[in-house]
C-alpha cells in the first residue's frame, strides 16, 4: 500500500514539475522583436509628424492556449496546492 501511495505522489510531483517548468516556454513569438518594431515605427511616425496614438504601437498578446494546456495548468495548480499544504503541515509538525 505504501508503494502505491508513494508511486502516485511521485508521479503527481513529476507531472507538476513538467507542467510548472514548461508553462513559461509556451510562447511562439519573440516579444522583444515586436517591441523593437513598435519602437522603430513610433520613432518614424514621430519624425514624420504623424498623430501619435499609443494603441497603434501596442500589439495584443496572442493566446495559444487550448483545452489540453488549460487542463494541464489547472492540474498543475491543484498539485501545487496539495504539495504546498503537505509541506506546510510537515514543517509545522517537525517544528512543534
Amino acid at each position: 500500500m505504501k508503494k502505491i501511495i508513494k508511486g502516485v505522489f511521485l508521479t503527481m510531483f513529476l507531472l507538476f514539475c513538467v507542467v510548472f517548468f514548461n508553462r513559461g516556454n509556451n510562447t511562439y513569438e519573440n516579444e522583444n522583436i515586436i517591441k523593437e518594431e513598435a519602437i522603430l515605427q513610433f520613432e518614424k511616425d514621430l519624425k514624420e509628424g504623424k498623430e501619435i496614438v499609443p494603441s497603434h504601437y501596442i500589439t495584443p498578446r496572442k493566446d495559444y492556449n487550448n483545452v489540453a494546456s488549460r487542463t494541464a495548468l489547472s492540474i498543475s495548480h491543484m498539485i501545487e496546492w496539495v504539495v504546498d499544504k503537505t509541506l506546510k503541515t510537515l514543517l509545522d509538525y517537525m517544528t512543534s
